[in-house]
């Protein structure tokens, strides 16, 4: 990774795994200007997972299933910080299936069921009605 100030190269002088939000905090010194700023690593999930479907095979959309847990949990007054910190949780359990990195879709609305289903029990039956292929 190259400085912010002067595009020059830097140095991880620390880092640190973030489990709530599949990220990795760092710590990075430039090697010219002796700057130090801090940098959070994400995954490109899209581009990392895929999904099976019909046959074919997709790029796994986190937007898409972020929109799907905010419907579900749209009665809550804290909807749309609960939406993302549950996407975390889903792709966390996601990525521990042995077939990782290729989903089937019913992995995926079975792994945000399970998560719903612990974390809120409206929010869990209102995913359940959309979702049919789950009874």
């Amino acid at each position: 990774m190259v400085c912010i100030y002067c595009d020059s190269d830097t140095k991880v002088i620390n880092s640190r795994l973030q489990k709530r939000s599949n990220q990795v905090w760092r710590r990075r010194q430039c090697l010219v200007c002796s700057s130090v700023f801090t940098t959070h690593e994400q995954i490109e999930y899209s581009s990392a997972l895929s999904v099976s479907n019909n046959g074919g095979v997709e790029p796994f959309s986190p937007g898409l299933l972020r929109q799907e847990l905010y419907q579900a949990l749209s009665h809550r007054k804290d909807a749309y910080a609960a939406s993302e910190e549950l996407l975390g949780t889903v792709i966390r359990n996601l990525l521990k299936l042995p077939d990782s990195p290729l989903f089937s879709p019913s992995d995926v609305t079975s792994s945000v069921s399970k998560v719903l289903k612990r974390f809120d029990r409206r929010a869990y039956l209102r995913y359940q009605a959309d979702h049919p292929s789950l009874h």
